[in-house]
């Protein structure tokens, strides 16, 4: 550990740092123009132990993270379908595709990123808080919500690009907006034009476990995922991983 790097070396290690502040300022564009359903291929490593955890558990292997992908792309098209019959003057003569993400909005933007690339340059680990805001459609119609959270993300150099190995997108702060951090989850009365959200269900994560609970009166001190700190391979440092 503490290696000195001479000036070639150092301006690596910059132009990697670059690619993945990049990687990850991309993925949460990608996040506002709705194409969740081509993040696993664009961002994931081709590895079979990668893995993703969100608050209620771990979605392990890579058909299993395309799962959760494709589930968030079928729910953005449901969103969709369901809008442009509620609102048919809007929408009259556009195509399936047109209007792919109408009407819902998800602004996830990452900040304060705290990067540590590996003495040996194959892994890096990165720490990104989420201070954004998204909206669902519910069966009484949109719904916005605050999101505040972490990314927690390993990261592995395959064929020259950083590629997401394990990631952990967690969720501090998931309430409708409008209303009491602390308090119960706010729901509108129920509308037909909505009803197709009724039995809509997530897709859910093939391990399921408790990885964080969202901020509440009740909850206890949680801190926050644990910061990068400087390693010289892998196998010195902890995973954002299961």
């Amino acid at each position: 550990m503490g290696r000195t790097f001479d000036a070639e070396e150092l301006l690596g290690r910059w132009e990697d740092q670059r690619e993945i502040k990049n990687l990850m300022g991309r993925m949460s564009q990608d996040y506002t123009l709705k194409k969740e359903g081509g993040m696993f291929s664009k961002y994931w490593s081709s590895r079979d132990d990668v893995c993703l955890g969100i608050n209620t558990g771990w979605f392990t292997g890579p058909e299993h993270v395309k799962e959760y992908y494709a589930g968030q792309a079928e729910r953005i098209r449901l969103e969709s379908s369901v809008i442009a019959k509620a609102f048919p003057k809007n929408f009259e003569g556009k195509t399936e595709e047109e209007l792919y993400g109408v009407g819902m909005m998800t602004y996830r933007p990452v900040d304060t990123p705290v990067i540590e690339l590996a003495e040996d340059g194959k892994t890096a680990k990165g720490l990104w808080c989420i201070r954004g805001s998204y909206s669902i459609l519910t069966p009484g119609g949109p719904q916005g919500i605050w999101e505040w959270g972490w990314f927690a993300v390993d990261f592995i150099r395959e064929d020259e690009k950083w590629r997401i190995w394990h990631m952990q997108y967690l969720r501090e702060i998931d309430r409708p907006c409008g209303n009491q951090w602390t308090g119960p989850w706010h729901t509108y009365e129920e509308r037909p034009e909505f009803a197709a959200m009724k039995d809509y269900q997530e897709v859910q994560p093939n391990q399921p476990c408790t990885l964080r609970e969202t901020y509440s009166a009740e909850r206890p001190f949680a801190p926050s995922p644990r910061v990068p700190e400087p390693y010289g391979t892998f196998a010195d440092t902890f995973s954002y991983g299961i």
